[in-house]
């Protein structure tokens, strides 16, 4: 009987467990659809913005200031798609949630606040302080 219980509770553990990581992969999918479409956004405002290009030099500096923070932020965008990338892959090699640094088991909590993170919050306090 004993037996029979440990094997359930097993069972629900790992339910749980794989129930929080396909919401994870579900919340990492979207992330990548939404910059995705983003990146896609800022490009084609670019594009619009090279054709439609008149102005006297105050309108141009404004505008040059305007367009490079908009690079900055599709830079940025790039690059957080990139993690998500990388999340997703180690979701798919097994190796998701497990720091990188120590190879400790990452906490559910931190994965669900910051899904693509690679580090434990330890690791990257100890990173951070330098």
């Amino acid at each position: 009987m004993a037996t029979a219980k440990k094997e359930t509770k097993k069972r629900t553990t790992r339910k749980s467990k794989s129930g929080w990581r396909e919401e994870i992969k579900k919340m990492l999918l979207l992330m990548r659809k939404e910059l995705l479409q983003d990146v896609s956004e800022s490009m084609r405002a670019e594009s619009d913005h090279l054709k439609h290009d008149i102005g006297d030099f105050y309108d141009q500096a404004s505008s040059d200031r305007d367009r490079e923070l908009s690079l900055m932020l599709a830079d940025r965008e790039r690059e957080k798609l990139t993690y998500v990338d990388d999340a997703l892959k180690r979701i798919e090699l097994g190796t998701y949630g497990i720091c990188e640094s120590c190879e400790e088991i990452i906490e559910k909590e931190r994965l669900m606040a910051m899904p693509f993170t690679k580090l434990c919050l330890s690791c990257q306090e100890d990173i951070e302080r330098g």
